[in-house]
């Protein structure tokens, strides 16, 4: 897009911005100041300011599951791992979501009930191949979990179990040839000796009287926490399916004042916003138009516009048209202030107009093409070109004072309007203007850079 709007962003780039605007015609400048266009904008009306997406504060304003659409509530995200904790799975080979499908009995079950898996309809791929079996089709997510914790529990088990069976055969050896020695000794150990247990200060002063070492706490195996099994391991990493991630709805505030921005419904399948400042509503839109209608309303010979190209010669007047469109169902009075350039003189021929309020198509089509209409276009008509309803096009002419190959315009663009929305008088009529009415004026300034040649 060749017109491009700066963000007063809190940062370096702002304090380059607060001596004016830039002095060369660059394609880097326009990338240190962030210019965007103004779809990608947003406008805050309390600061009355642009808000770019780098200076707006992101927050979740609801947790959805993109597969089911069931809305999540924010004190279950973390429980559920940021994951739906319904039925909804991605397949560990094309990662398609899985289905529930309905199979055979159960092997373990010996009543014959369904039992119920999860099923790839793109790679029919299933869970049976790794044991998954369920016994309802639903809360599949609650199912797992009790199957891990069961396979935990039983490696845990069985891991203990395994241990005190080294302890007592340990414990027992060093008994026995503690019992031995003491025998051959001509005294008793007590045969009940357990090494780490009740007796072992017992065993342990029969050992030193016989000469023998008998089996300590510290000489016997420390515990050690069974791993999962290999198997296991290798569904984890490519076998097994992992359930859906949750998807975030944001909402965006001002970085500045922390007035939003930006608030969509929290309901998932509501793709409506309850708040949408977005700067193409409260900021005139600035195009370079391709032609403009002729006399008549469009009925004679179109005049060309259009978009200069380069390479621009020293001396030579460059006429560029502008077009400047009103979003607000208010009248808008602009001025357009074109900034110092290097190696150019920039003269705008109409620096103060008016725009007409937003009209709807048909109520437009009445109009003529603005020869006679000097309602909504300013006292004075010179640079004016064009003027349709709530559009109007004004000339600038660009000088270089040397040869160049691109050219970008600052413009420093000042608008005012009347806040209506919030006219209200002291007994509640629109369009009071008494003391206590609320109605109040709107001053909104920014720059634009407007980039001239054939590389933009």
């Amino acid at each position: 897009m060749a017109v491009q709007y700066y963000c007063p962003c809190a940062g370096p780039e702002r304090d380059a911005a607060a001596a004016g605007p830039p002095t060369g015609g660059e394609r880097r400048v326009l990338a240190a100041l962030r210019a965007w266009p103004i779809e990608a904008l947003y406008y805050c009306d309390d600061c009355s300011e642009i808000r770019c997406p780098r200076c707006v504060v992101e927050e979740p304003a609801g947790y959805h599951c993109p597969n089911c659409l069931f809305d999540v509530p924010t004190a279950s995200v973390r429980s559920e791992k940021n994951c739906c904790a319904r039925n909804c799975f991605q397949c560990p080979v094309c990662t398609h979501v899985l289905s529930v499908v309905e199979g055979e009995s159960c092997a373990d079950d010996g009543q014959g009930r369904p039992c119920y898996s999860l099923a790839c309809a793109v790679c029919s791929w299933d869970s049976r191949e790794i044991g998954w079996e369920f016994e309802k089709a639903t809360g599949i997510s609650a199912q797992i979990e009790r199957m891990r914790a069961r396979d935990a529990t039983a490696r845990e088990y069985t891991g203990l179990l395994d241990y005190w069976r080294t302890v007592q055969r340990t414990a027992a050896a060093a008994a026995a040839a503690a019992a031995a020695a003491a025998s051959s000794a001509g005294q008793t150990a007590p045969g009940s000796a357990f090494a780490g247990g009740p007796f072992a200060h017992r065993l342990a002063a029969a050992s030193r009287r016989s000469g023998t070492k008998a089996a300590t706490v510290d000489s016997l195996p420390a515990y050690q926490a069974p791993a999962a099994d290999a198997g296991a391991a290798h569904r984890t990493r490519g076998g097994e399916p992992q359930r859906v991630r949750l998807h975030t709805k944001l909402s965006r505030r001002c970085r500045t004042c922390h007035h939003i921005l930006i608030k969509p419904e929290s309901k998932a399948q509501a793709t409506r916003f309850k708040i949408q400042l977005m700067a193409v509503n409260f900021l005139p839109a600035i195009t370079i138009p391709a032609s403009l209608p002729g006399p008549g309303g469009g009925r004679g010979p179109t005049k060309t516009a259009g978009l200069p190209a380069g390479p621009f010669q020293a001396g030579s007047t460059v006429p560029l048209v502008l077009r400047f469109t009103n979003p607000l169902y208010t009248e808008m009075t602009v001025a357009v202030a074109a900034g110092a350039v290097d190696g150019a003189q920039i003269d705008v021929l109409a620096p103060r107009f008016t725009l007409a309020p937003f009209a709807e198509l048909w109520e437009c089509d009445d109009d003529d093409d603005g020869d006679g209409d000097t309602k909504h276009a300013g006292r004075d008509r010179r640079g004016i070109v064009h003027h349709h309803g709530n559009r109007i096009a004004i000339q600038l002419e660009i000088t270089p004072q040397a040869a160049a190959d691109s050219l970008t315009v600052p413009l420093r663009i000042t608008c005012t309007h009347v806040d209506d929305l919030a006219d209200v008088d002291t007994e509640g009529k629109p369009g009071g203007s008494g003391p206590g009415s609320t109605r109040r004026t709107v001053e909104s300034s920014f720059w634009a850079y407007v980039s001239l040649g054939p590389a933009h």
